[in-house]
């Protein structure tokens, strides 16, 4: 199993990418920019559609699917710190046990929903790139 300290150095690692290419876009063309564009763009729905069929594989009680992540972020934020002060007062060490895998299942969930932000992100800043860009090509 992966662990979160493992997904919070590839959330890194992502956003770090993400930084790259949007510097990389701004010496690029307007064909370069376009080019960018739709691989992140491609990438983004890949890692989107990867994001899907993992949520499907794992067991509902260990988080909410990544449609109910970003449907009710708040919502299930404030119930896990509940249930992990819960969690703190039992003795029972297989219940003890089984509340650290789902807190485990709930932390790469979250990674996971963070890279995928950062992928989005990472697309919609080339698409605005390109758009200005044929903005100001347009204006000449």
């Amino acid at each position: 199993m992966t662990t979160s300290s493992d997904r919070i150095a590839e959330l890194t690692d992502r956003a770090k990418h993400a930084q790259q290419q949007v510097q990389n876009a701004l010496a690029q063309d307007q064909q370069q920019l376009s080019a960018a564009v739709d691989q992140a763009m491609q990438e983004a729905a890949q890692r989107a559609e990867q994001l899907q069929r993992e949520a499907a594989q794992k067991k509902a009680a260990a988080s909410a699917s990544m449609e109910e992540a970003s449907n009710k972020w708040q919502e299930h934020v404030a119930s896990v710190k509940s249930r992990v002060q819960d969690r703190k007062a039992e003795r029972d060490a297989n219940r003890a046990e089984r509340n650290a895998e789902d807190a485990e299942f709930y932390a790469v969930d979250a990674i996971d929903f963070a890279i995928a932000a950062i992928q989005e992100a990472e697309s919609a800043s080339l698409d605005a790139l390109l758009a200005r860009a044929e903005a100001d090509a347009l204006a000449r």
